[in-house]
């Protein structure tokens, strides 16, 4: 049986004496839990994002270090590049990294400039040096391109070897 308390405006039913909510309270009830829904996924998104910048700055880190290239890592190369021309392709993916492996962020790739060899930095710069003494003797070519450009900007860059 439902119980009306004329001095608050709140009706209550039942036994337990819960109460009803106006439509006022109704939609502020709603929009609390609108705000607390995109607080809640506000913070996951925030928290995703940080987790994201650590795993960048790891990446950045390792790709500091020298690569130490010996035979089997040379041999693992040349058979990814028989595999690409077996398949027709003419170049094959050889390193992706961030863009602030590069001392511009990636501008110069970015933008085509001529120069954009001399941003490079860390395992990218081993890279092209590596090319430059071993591969474009036999004709291959080195080129950079901006893989992804996240909020507009140069994410993501990977380096192609081409021939």
């Amino acid at each position: 049986m439902a119980k009306v308390d004329s001095h608050s405006g709140n009706t209550t039913i039942g036994l337990a004496g819960e109460t009803l909510l106006d439509a006022k309270e109704l939609r502020d009830y709603a929009a609390d839990a609108r705000r607390a829904e995109r607080a809640k996924s506000r913070a996951a998104k925030s928290a995703a994002k940080k987790e994201m910048e650590k795993a960048e700055q790891d990446r950045i880190k390792a790709l500091m270090f020298p690569l130490e290239m010996d035979q089997k890592r040379i041999a693992n190369f040349m058979l990814r590049v028989r595999q690409a021309a077996e398949r027709g392709d003419h170049h094959i993916l050889v390193l992706r990294f961030p863009s602030a492996m590069c001392s511009d962020s990636g501008r110069a790739i970015n933008n085509a400039l001529p120069g954009w060899e001399n941003t490079l930095v860390g395992v990218p710069e081993q890279i092209l040096h590596i090319w430059q003494e071993h591969l474009k003797p036999l004709g291959f070519h080195l080129s950079a391109e901006v893989l992804e450009t996240p909020d507009g900007m140069p994410g993501d860059i990977g380096l192609f070897c081409r021939w």
